[in-house]
Formats: structure tokens, C-alpha cells, sequence
């Protein structure tokens, strides 16, 4: 239960500074927001950004679920997949719609990634990946992303 208050703890601030700063008006301020988001991606990942970006899904995926249960391992992809969906919001308020529809994406990705390695977990990640899928044409995901959400759908 520590740890999933930690994690709740750690993306309410997260969406409350990220909030804070869109509302601020300041465009100056997209930075600060996109630090915070990569802040709290590394305290996810305990490690350096250079070592988890760039990974592919399933690697990143791996990463999180290192050494954790089931339901661990999923509460850390959806954290991750939250702290992507903030990182989207900041681009959106800064006009790039195209890094947000591909954090959007990505966020969609690991959940649905999740969702496939921990079937007995999947109920956890409803809500997240129907709030997703709302905001992303099916027509724009990549192939490996409509694949897994096929999956899902099959399911």
C-alpha cells in the first residue's frame, strides 16, 4: 500500500504542477513542465533518461516490471503511461500537436502492453486505455500499437 501511495502521491503532483503551469498562461513555462514529467519518469525508473527513452515498449515495459509482482509491474506502467498523457497535455498547450498525439500513443502502448503480459490485471487499465482511445483515431496508431489494441479488443 506504500507504494501505491507513493505512486498516486507522485502523479497527483505531477497533473497539479503541470496544471499550475498551463494555467499560468506563461508559454515560457512548457519547459518546467516537461522537466517535471521527466523527473518523475526517472524516480519510475530509477534511472538516468538516457536509459530508459529511445528503449523500445517492450524494453521500457521491462524496465518497470523489473523485480516487481504482477500488479506492481502494472501500477508502474500506468503511472508511466500517466506521466506520458501529462507530457501530452504540456505539447497540446504548446501547439505540437505531433509529440502529443505520440505521447498519447506511447501511453496507449504501454498500457495495452501491460494489459497483454498481465491478462489477470487488465480490469486495472479500462479506464485509462478508454480515456486514450477516445483521443487517438485508430487510423493514426502505428502498426504495433493497433496490433496490441486488437489484442485488447479480442480479449
Amino acid at each position: 500500500m506504500i507504494r501505491q501511495d507513493y505512486i498516486l502521491r507522485l502523479i497527483g503532483e505531477l497533473r497539479q504542477f503541470v496544471g499550475e503551469v498551463l494555467g499560468s498562461g506563461d508559454p515560457g513555462r512548457t519547459g518546467e513542465a516537461l522537466s517535471a514529467v521527466l523527473h518523475a519518469q526517472q524516480q519510475l525508473f530509477h534511472r538516468l533518461p538516457e536509459d530508459f527513452t529511445g528503449r523500445s515498449l517492450d524494453d521500457q515495459v521491462d524496465l518497470l516490471a523489473r523485480g516487481e509482482s504482477a500488479v506492481a509491474a502494472v501500477e508502474k506502467a500506468a503511472t508511466y503511461a500517466a506521466t506520458l498523457t501529462e507530457a501530452a497535455r504540456v505539447y497540446s498547450a504548446a501547439n505540437r500537436d505531433a509529440l502529443a498525439q505520440s505521447s498519447r500513443q506511447l501511453a496507449l502502448g504501454v498500457l495495452l502492453t501491460a494489459a497483454q503480459r498481465w491478462l489477470e490485471q487488465r480490469g486495472l487499465l479500462v479506464d485509462e486505455v478508454t480515456a486514450l482511445r477516445a483521443q487517438l483515431p485508430i487510423e493514426s496508431l502505428l502498426p504495433p500499437v493497433a496490433e496490441l489494441l486488437a489484442a485488447w479488443d479480442a480479449a
